[in-house]
């Protein structure tokens, strides 16, 4: 708590609240965190990210992107608020886009792909990879609850022209409020997207000098200042991550989710090719109600919540806007949708709560 009143009143001080020394430090930062040479581009929120990437890779009304319905609302919006179609496609046994369907679903309008590396948990970017350069499309991953996850070695929101991050309080390095970041791999492209960002202002900000009509979609000050200090931790934070996630997944390969808790345990290998950050500790149960209630229960309730239960492909309220020419099908996403449920998974639990969670799952799985 000290070091963000120390920098609060700084910031304060110096009035430097907007586009800042701040905001340039957290994002090169960042870029020495993920290893990577992508520019990093401090913005208001991931779904920005979102949407400013789809304006840089000339996704244009008519065009197709193919994404998972198994996702949250702001990879589709991105899609609609530039004219473009949403092509759902299903998901494999890990939750993340299956690839061969993908593969089924592209058309000669398809312009993009957008991974979804749900819960913190990367997709395969090897074979997205391939895929994209076969049929020239590009890639725009949505690495929004995902900050820290690597695929072979490789941080996720960097294998793709595009990636977008959440600052977002429940994520695993976060503001003290909104935040997001752009990730772009070619350096002519990530300038115009900080003048994008700053409404079009030439940089550096010369008053009434534009380049082209931008948004006001600018990471504050303030909040990479708050974000700067957490990176110091986030390291620590992800590895804590894993080791609850590593207890409850021993604690839970005698009962009847053995076939998760065995898979987990597997990408916690460093062998893995897959490196985990658990932004969410996700479960298929056959009676998600009824987990919720028995967890609920008792004089040491503890909260577990459904994930993803309104596939957007269906929604009722937003398939009116994809005017799709017929119903369209995702049996692995509706499957899962009626069965999965996360599970109390942070770095601030303790041993003993980390136990306490662990034996009532049991109780309830075994």
């Amino acid at each position: 708590m000290g070091e963000f009143i120390e920098v609060f009143g700084e910031i304060v001080k110096d009035s430097a609240f907007i586009l800042r020394k701040e905001v340039i430090d957290f994002e090169l930062r960042l870029q020495e965190f993920l290893n990577t040479t992508n520019n990093i581009i401090g913005v208001n929120s991931a779904t920005d990210a979102l949407f400013m990437a789809m304006n840089f890779a000339n996704v244009r009304p008519g065009d197709q992107v193919l994404v998972p319905s198994r996702t949250y609302v702001a990879s589709i919006s991105a899609i609609i608020h530039v004219g473009a179609i949403p092509v759902f496609v299903d998901i494999d046994d890990n939750f993340n886009l299956c690839i061969d369907d993908a593969e089924a679903k592209i058309t000669s309008a398809t312009r993009a792909i957008m991974p979804v590396h749900l819960s913190g948990q990367p997709c395969d970017m090897q074979r997205l990879q391939l895929l994209a350069k076969k049929n020239n499309l590009v890639i725009i991953e949505d690495a929004a609850p995902a900050v820290g996850a690597k695929f072979k070695g490789k941080a996720v929101g960097t294998y793709g022209e595009f990636g977008a991050i959440s600052l977002h309080p429940l994520k695993a390095l976060s503001a003290l409020g909104d935040g997001g970041l752009l990730l772009v791999q070619d350096n002519t492209v990530a300038e115009r997207a900080r003048v994008f960002r700053d409404h079009g202002h030439m940089q550096p900000k010369i008053l009434e000098e534009y380049t082209e009509f931008g948004i006001n979609s600018r990471l504050d000050n303030l909040q990479a200042a708050f974000c700067k200090i957490k990176l110091k931790y986030l390291n620590q934070w992800i590895k804590r991550r894993r080791q609850i996630a590593k207890y409850y997944s021993e604690q839970l390969i005698s009962t009847s989710v053995q076939p998760q808790a065995a898979k987990y345990l597997n990408r916690l290998e460093k062998t893995s090719d897959y490196f985990d950050t658990f932004n969410s500790f996700v479960l298929e149960l056959e009676n998600p109600k009824q987990f919720q209630e028995f967890m609920m229960s008792g004089t040491n309730p503890i909260e577990v919540a459904t994930c993803f239960s309104r596939p957007l492909h269906n929604h009722p309220n937003l398939v009116k806007q994809f005017k799709f020419k017929k119903i369209v099908s995702l049996p692995k996403t509706e499957y899962y949708s009626k069965r999965t449920v996360v599970v109390p998974i942070y770095p601030e639990l303790t041993d003993n709560e980390v136990a306490t969670i662990s034996k009532k799952l049991y109780e309830y799985l075994s």
